[in-house]
């Protein structure tokens, strides 16, 4: 049995406190709620799943149904805060009904969406009244530096320096970490005065909020003029003033390799016995200002050879985490050059955007379902106009919700907490990319046919179509 505890508001809280744009601000506190519901995906059968918002029945009853999951349960706290992890320990009634569920279960796994001091607690609390609880994706105390260094962009830039002659087929962008705006604006410069185009990054961000790219021509006058226009505009954001900055030379992308932006995602197990595990290999779906929204996994994804690659890749970065102490899920987002070569560019040390879609395509159609499936997953399906119910949903999407028709094909509503707020998740599979596209396609044109445009947060106007335009920029990093 599993306990799942989808503690994205407690990995988030923090960054997003920095995030100068009021609106913006608001949309990634709201999200970091909503996209608590792709828990209810993670590891197939057999678990309970507390989130920060109560999940609907209604949808809760159509993923034991449709995914054959016979214990699909959902706990939430009564008064939600920005840290699930303390809502537990705070909250005595949700701590005993997890208790009551979970007991005389045997062993319970603890499965987190990011390991924590919070997590551990949470575990030792459960302990304490009586479960037998393991924690096998979250690091030790002790550890958990580590896990917080690496997954920050000048943490990963510093490891990947150090262990790069372990890493085969894969570099890191041309770059520096700078402490402070005045020192970014001068690398950046100095990029640009080469006629390269370069990327400034805070050190904690996540899904490309607070990114700046910047391009030859862009800026007029002197580069000394250049210069203070850079410091001013990172000055003014509490991102870039809250931690070192990482600018580093953007890299033009190959649309062909993944998208332009392939995603390799691993497990370190707790138990040092057992060798770290490739998990799956995706591209990012970006937007053309580089915020993601999900990912694809399909057999024509990258070369075969490119795929050994990329996992070999990934191992080597894996046993490289696992001597500095790191334990669970990671992923490594990379950017395929036009100039042929892989840069990677940061990992993230917790689950992801794309977990839940793996996990789910793996429950329904096995190990390495790519080389006989297709998936697709959108994690933020805006649209304009009336707001859907969970109800009004499945009534839209009748005919196209997995299983279509006893097909192993259809759309899974992935995050259905979003949708007072107009919009929504999927995961969307089927035998074959084509397909998959196509089934997006006909969810999209059904929404447009309600009167409901497609839209995407922060880039009014610009519709989504599958395979959505990539960004040129550095990818993001998977939620």
């Amino acid at each position: 049995m599993r306990l799942v505890i989808a503690n994205v508001v407690d990995a988030y809280r923090d960054n997003v406190a920095l995030i100068c744009d009021p609106v913006l601000r608001e949309h990634e506190v709201l999200d970091s709620f909503y996209i608590e519901d792709r828990a209810l995906l993670w590891h197939g059968d057999r678990k309970l799943v507390v989130t920060s918002l109560p999940v609907d029945a209604g949808h809760l009853r159509y993923l034991r149904r449709a995914m054959d999951y016979a214990q699909l349960e959902n706990l939430a706290p009564r008064e939600p805060t920005e840290s699930l992890c303390e809502d537990i320990l705070r909250e005595e009634d949700l701590r005993a009904s997890i208790v009551d569920r979970l007991r005389g279960q045997g062993e319970v796994e603890l499965v987190s969406f990011v390991g924590s001091l919070g997590v551990l607690a949470v575990a030792e609390a459960l302990r304490g009244a009586g479960l037998h609880v393991s924690t096998p994706e979250c690091p030790s105390g002790e550890c958990l530096e580590a896990r917080d260094y690496l997954d920050t962009k000048a943490g990963f830039r510093e490891f990947f320096r150090a262990a790069g002659g372990a890493i085969p087929g894969v570099q890191i962008p041309d770059g520096a970490v700078a402490r402070n705006p005045q020192e970014a604006a001068r690398l950046a410069v100095a990029f640009l005065q080469q006629g390269r185009a370069c990327l400034c990054k805070p050190n904690n961000s996540q899904s490309g909020v607070g990114f700046v790219i910047l391009r030859p021509g862009e800026l007029t006058g002197s580069p000394a003029a250049w210069e203070e226009a850079i410091r001013s505009r990172l000055a003014g954001d509490r991102q870039m003033t809250s931690d070192v900055i990482v600018v580093e030379e953007l890299i033009e992308m190959d649309p062909s390799v993944a998208g332009g932006s392939p995603s390799i995602e691993m497990r370190i197990p707790a138990d040092p016995a057992r060798d770290v595990e490739f998990m799956y290999l995706c591209g990012q779906i970006l937007t053309a200002k580089g915020y993601f929204f999900g990912v694809e996994m399909h057999r024509d994804l990258v070369e075969p050879e490119l795929q050994r690659t990329i996992e070999e890749a990934g191992i080597a970065v894996a046993r490289e985490m696992r001597r500095r102490g790191y334990v669970g899920v990671f992923d490594m987002d990379m950017v395929a050059g036009v100039d042929g070569k892989l840069y990677a560019v940061e990992v993230n040390t917790r689950r992801t955007g794309g977990t839940h879609a793996h996990e789910a395509a793996e429950h329904l159609f096995g190990p390495r379902y790519w080389e006989r499936a297709a998936v697709i997953s959108n994690n933020e399906l805006g649209f304009a106009g009336e707001p859907l119910t969970w109800g009004d949903l499945q009534r839209l999407l009748s005919g196209l919700l997995w299983p279509i028709r006893g097909r192993r094909e259809g759309i899974v509503p992935s995050i259905i907490s979003s949708l007072p707020s107009n919009r929504f998740g999927y995961v969307a599979l089927a035998g074959d990319i084509g397909r998959a596209r196509e089934l997006v396609e006909q969810m999209q044109e059904r929404l447009v046919a309600s009167g409901r445009r497609i839209r995407v947060f922060g880039e009014e106007g610009e519709a989504v179509t599958l395979p959505p335009a990539q960004a040129v920029a550095a990818p993001a990093g998977a939620v």
